[in-house]
């Protein structure tokens, strides 16, 4: 199971920057979507390396999860996918799911292949 650590409570000028990159990286003018951007960390005890991503939340549209799944590879990704969901629909109160994957990672075929018994990119909760 995941724990978030949901950076947005007291947010630091860091986590403005880090909600701040990781839009501009998925909406490169985005910009103005900021103000509705809640930068996140997600881990697991057992996992190694957190996820990293964040909440959107735009005026009239539903509450978004978006994570980073550049450490897709080192966790089991079919397990994370299932916690992923439970997170952002129990705790995070979202309506959807956006994993996010490059497409230079030497291993999104890899990555792809996993998630093809769940045929997913993003998911409606």
């Amino acid at each position: 199971m995941f724990a978030q650590r949901d950076r947005s409570i007291s947010p630091s000028l860091m986590q403005q920057k880090d909600a701040m990159d990781f839009l501009m990286t998925l909406f490169p003018t985005g910009l103005g979507a900021l103000p509705y951007a809640k930068s996140i960390s997600i881990s697991a005890p057992n996992m190694g390396s957190a996820f990293n991503g964040m909440v959107l939340e735009l005026p009239g549209k539903p509450r978004t999860l978006y994570v980073d799944a550049k450490n897709a590879e080192s966790v089991s990704l079919r397990e994370s996918v299932v916690a992923l969901l439970d997170l952002a629909d129990d705790q995070l109160e979202c309506s959807a799911l956006v994993i996010v994957l490059e497409r230079s990672s030497p291993a999104l075929g890899e990555i792809l292949h996993s998630l093809m018994a769940f045929v997913l990119v993003g998911l409606e909760i």
